[in-house]
């Protein structure tokens, strides 16, 4: 692979320009072959972003991937509300995750973590109840009154709020998905319905330290920021424009 894709050499271009856009890529390739066409850079850039060598952090850019990939094992409690909405709602779109991918990024301790599952309109009410009646601590959407006085800090509780069109998901098994990390940061930065209670300075505190612990595509970010009318107010919370 080294030698068809010029890792090392492309390693060093992208050290002294990233990031790039695609005609660059383009042109580095033809320093090596005049003739190559740009359907075979275009399945190279594909191969080096299926191999974690490169990323885009905005569409049409790309740069090294020098930072971890955002990857989460599912917890006990993932797995069995997986089997539970699976088993009983077999075709009901939904994406889960854990406020625990978040909180592990705190200065603070948080006695629990909620799991938070979003669920496509058509099917909510009829999984929301399904799940209510095999977990108690089920809520739905809950805005900032309702949290603060129904849900406990000290259990992890299930948070069951609409799944977005064209949300920024990864398949994980039929209808089974987990939120890309741009996702996650929106619905944090936006917290209604509340998804972990956390003060401005904390949330921005978090978001610092998954920057810089993660790559971010921000064109994913805003398509999703704009999809769920938060504008480009994303700079507030410290990420940081590109």
């Amino acid at each position: 692979m080294n030698s068809t894709f010029r890792i090392n050499e492309l390693k060093a271009f992208l050290k002294k320009y990233q990031p790039v856009k695609t005609k660059q890529i383009v042109d580095f390739y033809r320093t090596f072959n005049p003739t190559i066409n740009c359907n075979t850079i275009r399945w190279r850039i594909h191969e080096l972003k299926a191999k974690q060598i490169i990323y885009s952090p905005v569409r049409g850019q790309y740069a090294l991937q020098e930072k971890a990939s955002f990857f989460h094992d599912p917890t006990k409690s993932i797995n069995s509300l997986t089997k539970l909405v699976q088993k009983k709602h077999p075709t009901a779109k939904f994406s889960l995750y854990s406020t625990e991918w978040l909180t592990r990024f705190s200065n603070f301790t948080y006695p629990s973590n909620n799991l938070i599952i979003d669920i496509e309109t058509d099917s909510l009410n009829i999984v929301y109840n399904s799940i209510k009646k095999s977990c108690s601590n089920t809520f739905l959407s809950p805005n900032e009154t309702k949290y603060d006085y129904y849900i406990s800090p000290n259990r992890e509780n299930i948070i069951v709020n609409r799944l977005y069109v064209d949300a920024p998901l990864k398949n994980v098994d039929s209808s089974y998905y987990i939120p890309k990390l741009e996702k996650i940061l929106v619905d944090l930065m936006i917290n209604d319905p509340i998804i972990l209670m956390i003060s401005k300075p904390e949330m921005k505190y978090i978001i610092s330290n998954i920057q810089k612990t993660y790559h971010i595509n921000y064109s994913t970010l805003r398509r999703y920021a704009q999809k769920r009318h938060f504008g480009k107010k994303e700079t507030a919370y410290g990420l940081l424009k590109v």
